[in-house]
């Protein structure tokens, strides 16, 4: 018995066969939807949003009277707001940062969708807008502070812009710079900007100028002009944008006329000083962060000068490339009326000093690296300087400066060297390290009948302070000066060797007559600021003298003492030991107790052979102990050289 078949069983499709088409379905409906939904999009319902969200990121009180749209559908609706008002914030002060009348954006819908707000044409009238930055450069255009720009953000879209009846006012505290005008941007004339105002406290004029904004490739480029003109500055730019108001991608032809650049700082805002008179061109360039100066020249006082430079902005920090070529420079155009002011008083209260007050702190420069190579062809100074010429490269990395191969001639000779400024923690270290070379003694004392000889140095110096006085007033290290290979006058070695007697022959016999000069060594160790003598020593055809005491860079006094003996057998020995004293800017020498002028007169010299001619006889007590014994001889081939290692 056969059993009847069974029904065939049927295999069921699998679910996802059914659901996957039902969810493409629905996600192209969805779109649709949004698609359909942003182009007839009731701006209206935004207007508590757009106050909330205003209010919150400008933080202060934003309150819109209407928002409408000029048509049922579009994806490129022309939106119109009425009646905006933006109080200032209330560190500003009372009263209204922006007043809008009526205002129109189109916009373009699909930007929005990717979060992107790019207007193309806008429309402004009956705008009040008052622009606020305090002393500390807190600005009410940048409620969050001072924001870095993103470097490769896109350029405006702008192609039509028109801005009717509308006044702008600038009150800018950390500028000095109040000024108020219509602005205005129309097909006919293009953008308009002429206010009227104060710059530091003289008055000023603002004007600027740029190609109309209807109809036009926002991507093309924009002419613009500006002008600030005052008795404190008078200052121009003329140039391109890449863009449409692009303001973070231009080049610009830039004059600048100003008492001090300083002046010219308070607009740029770069931490410059105070200067003489300025006046200066040159061609700028600005991309994204980064700035380039193509070329700028002119001059400060009498000082003229060229350069280029680079600036970079990397993260929080500054990278700057900058070469400059003076032709002629005075280090006094470097500071102001009031700098120069300060500096006299100075020199009034205190006298007048070698070592200069440079203000070596470098904490305003924190955030700031770089490079600055340095020429110049001819040093001026009204009161006369013997330095030259001056070449030198600046290197600045994170608050260490080192100012490298330094070349500065002098008007015979040279000097090389290094200086660095660590300024890392504490308090700003100097270090120095420099040779002198090619000077004689004819130029440096200035009487080349009376000695002469060829001069080197090294100095290694190190110490702390804000200035350069200060840091090497507690410097430790060596300062060296040696001569060699020179001559002297026969009456002065006879003095250096104390030999009264033939100093008396020799200027009554030949008073022209010179010795050689085989050495002067005064190689001083330094310690907190006082310099002691290891060795101070000279050795001529006819004496040899040692020294000894100590100069005390605070203040720059000098005390110290030379005693000598003559090299032939003296019938009478003056008493009395060379003293030199006074200051390294006004040194005094008081030559065998005969006072300190170049000619001593009769009654002191006199006096000088009266002493020693009783101290010869016996007749009147010892001197008191000279500090060091007068030597024999004296090593030069070693002096000399451990003088300059």
């Amino acid at each position: 018995m056969t059993s009847p078949e069974s029904p065939p069983i049927t295999a069921r499709a699998p679910r996802w066969r059914w659901l996957w088409p039902r969810i493409a379905v629905a996600i192209v409906a969805s779109f649709a939807i949004l698609i359909l939904a942003l182009g007839a999009f009731p701006v209206g319902l935004m207007r508590g949003l757009v106050e909330n969200r205003l209010s919150s990121a400008l933080k202060t009180q934003v309150q819109v009277g209407s928002i409408t749209r000029d048509s049922v559908f579009s994806y490129t609706p022309l939106v119109s707001v009425r009646d905006v008002r933006i109080a200032q914030p209330a560190w500003a002060g009372t009263g209204d940062f922006v007043q809008v009348a009526a205002a129109s954006v189109r916009v373009p819908a699909f930007d929005l969708l990717f979060g992107a707000f790019r207007p193309d044409r806008v429309t402004l009238d009956g705008a009040r807008i008052a622009l606020v930055r305090d002393a500390s450069g807190r600005a009410n255009w940048k409620p969050g502070g001072p924001q870095p720009g993103n470097p490769d953000s896109t350029g405006p879209s702008l192609s039509d812009v028109t801005i009717t009846n509308t006044q702008i006012t600038l009150r800018d505290a950390k500028r000095g710079l109040v000024v108020a005008g219509p602005l205005t941007v129309d097909a006919a004339h293009g953008l308009r900007l002429s206010a009227t105002g104060t710059f530091l406290d003289t008055p000023a004029t603002l004007d600027l100028t740029g190609g109309r904004i209807t109809g036009i490739d926002p991507a093309a480029p924009y002419p613009f002009a500006a002008k600030l003109v005052s008795r404190a500055l008078r200052m121009t730019a003329k140039g391109v944008m890449s863009g449409v108001l692009d303001t973070r991608h231009f080049k610009a032809d830039i004059t600048a006329q100003a008492p001090t650049l300083k002046n010219i700082d308070r607009i740029i805002e770069a931490g410059l000083f105070g200067t003489q008179a300025i006046d200066v061109a040159g061609t700028i360039r600005h991309d994204g962060r980064d700035w380039y100066i193509d070329r700028i020249g002119g001059s400060i006082g009498r000082s003229r000068f060229t350069g280029r430079a680079t600036i970079h902005k990397i993260d929080e920090r500054t990278q700057i490339d900058a070469r400059v070529h003076a032709t002629q420079l005075d280090f006094d155009d470097l500071a102001d009326a009031k700098g120069q002011a300060v500096s006299a008083q100075r020199r009034t209260t205190i006298g007048p000093r070698v070592i200069p007050p440079t203000r070596i702190n470098l904490s305003k420069l924190w955030k700031t690296d770089g490079t600055l190579r340095v020429t110049v062809d001819h040093l001026v100074s009204k009161g006369g300087t013997v330095f030259r010429s001056l070449s030198a490269t600046l290197s600045l990395d994170h608050k260490l400066l080192t100012t490298s191969k330094i070349v500065a001639t002098l008007a015979n000779g040279r000097m090389t060297g290094t200086a660095r400024v660590d300024h890392r923690s504490g308090l700003p270290k100097l270090s120095l390290d420099v040779r002198l070379m090619g000077l004689t003694l004819e130029a440096l004392i200035g009487k080349p009948d009376m000695v002469g000889g060829q001069v080197r140095g090294h100095i290694v110096l190190r110490g702390q302070g804000e200035t350069v006085r200060d840091a090497l007033s507690h410097a430790s290290g060596k300062a060296a000066i040696v001569a060699t290979q020179g001559h002297v006058k026969r009456i002065v070695a006879d003095v250096l060797g104390q030999n009264l007697s033939g100093a008396v022959v020799h200027a009554i016999g030949d008073p022209s007559e010179q010795v050689p000069l085989r050495c002067l060594v005064a190689n001083f160790s330094a310690s907190n600021g006082i310099l002691v003598p290891h060795p101070l020593g000279i050795d001529t055809g006819s004496s040899v003298g040692r020294g000894a005491g100590r100069i005390v860079l605070d203040g720059e006094r000098i005390d110290l003492t030379l005693a000598g003996t003559s090299k032939s057998r003296a019938l009478l020995r003056i008493a009395d030991p060379i003293r030199i004293g006074g200051t390294l800017s006004a040194p005094t020498v008081s030559v065998a107790g005969a006072g300190t002028t170049d000619k001593p007169t009769p009654g002191a010299l006199l006096k000088v052979f009266g002493r020693s001619l009783r101290q010869a006889l016996g007749l009147s007590k010892a001197p008191p102990d000279i500090p060091i014994p007068p030597p024999a001889t004296f090593a030069c081939a070693s002096a000399v050289a451990a003088a300059l290692r």
